[in-house]
């Protein structure tokens, strides 16, 4: 634990947290905000930046994020950056542009303007947040929470297996090395699911762990997980062209909702050992949803661009003009 800077006027004090890879914001000795990062080498890549709901509007988002830029600018460190709330710091204050790696650019920040690939998986990536987001919100009473957390792991899971399915498979010669990491990330996020399933549920095993902790470690795979499969789909689609990049898309949208429900670590991933696998244990885990009486969610059907066919194709939604709510659930 190193700390970057301390402000006794404000009671503020940044920590850089290599354990749990992240820097920490603390008020009065509190942690009240997060920045996830990841290690490649002397290389960062910044993940995502969250602020406590009850201290939002004080201006902390913004002192974390100086105090993390000006450390790693001292060090001489470069980033790669995925927070839009680092964005927003850099638009606002450019003289800080100097921290990011122009050798190893992120994702562009317009969504809009993005490749399909790249528009679905930053779709599924904030429909997770949102889930996450939700199933600890303590307006929300318990039974609510557990059910929305049943969602969020339901959609983690089938996401994991299509991203181990599609996009491995994909780039397994052409990105090793983020291949590697994005395997190793899989693994642990299923077996954090299952961690957060189980406790849930009353597993014997998972009940003497912290709620607030489980979430934590989720959330920080989950961060850990974006940063490295936007890398990997923007490699694709540099390599590969959109029209390749449009057929994977179609794929890894179709691949998601045939996949398994639950987690399953410790199953194969990858080859036909990891097809086959995924194929079983889809049998076991529908049948499993259906005598459970398990609410799942539908598809997501909020087009990233309500204006292109292929969105309504992706997503399968009707192109008149009528979405349905996403969250909407099967019972």
């Amino acid at each position: 634990m190193r700390t970057l800077t301390n402000d006794p006027a404000r009671s503020l004090t940044v920590l850089e947290n290599d354990e749990l890879r992240r820097y920490e914001l603390l008020a009065a000795g509190t942690t009240v905000g997060t920045l996830d990062f990841r290690l490649l080498g002397r290389r960062r890549v910044l993940g995502h930046t969250e602020i406590a709901a009850d201290q939002r509007g004080r201006g902390l988002g913004t002192a974390l994020i100086k105090a993390v830029l000006d450390d790693l600018i001292t060090t001489g460190v470069r980033v790669t950056n995925y927070c839009p709330a680092v964005e927003r710091f850099l638009q606002v204050n450019p003289e800080y542009v100097v921290v990011l790696d122009p050798a190893h650019p992120p994702v562009a920040a317009d969504h809009k303007q993005q490749a399909p690939l790249q528009q679905l998986v930053h779709a599924q990536h904030s429909r997770l947040r949102e889930l996450a987001a939700r199933s600890q919100d303590p307006n929300v009473d318990r039974f609510e929470q557990r059910r929305i957390m049943d969602q969020f792991t339901a959609v983690a899971a089938q996401h994991a297996a299509a991203v181990a399915d599609v996009l491995l498979a994909a780039a397994r010669t052409s990105a090793g090395e983020d291949a590697a990491v994005l395997l190793g990330n899989l693994k642990q996020l299923e077996q954090a699911l299952r961690v957060l399933k189980g406790r849930a549920y009353g597993d014997a095993r998972f009940l003497n762990l912290s709620a607030a902790k489980t979430w934590q470690e989720a959330e920080r795979l989950l961060t850990e997980h974006e940063s490295t499969e936007a890398r990997i789909v923007s490699g694709l689609e540099q390599l590969h062209g959109t029209d390749h990049a449009t057929d994977l898309a179609r794929t890894l949208a179709q691949r998601q909702w045939s996949s398994p429900t639950r987690p399953h670590p410790n199953s194969p991933h990858t080859g036909v050992a990891g097809r086959v696998a995924r194929q079983l244990w889809r049998i076991a885990d529908s049948t499993w949803d259906e005598l459970e009486g398990r609410g799942l969610p539908t598809e997501p059907v909020e087009p990233v661009n309500q204006h292109s066919a292929f969105s309504h194709y992706l997503f399968g939604t009707p192109d008149d003009g009528t979405t349905t709510h996403q969250g909407e659930t099967h019972e």
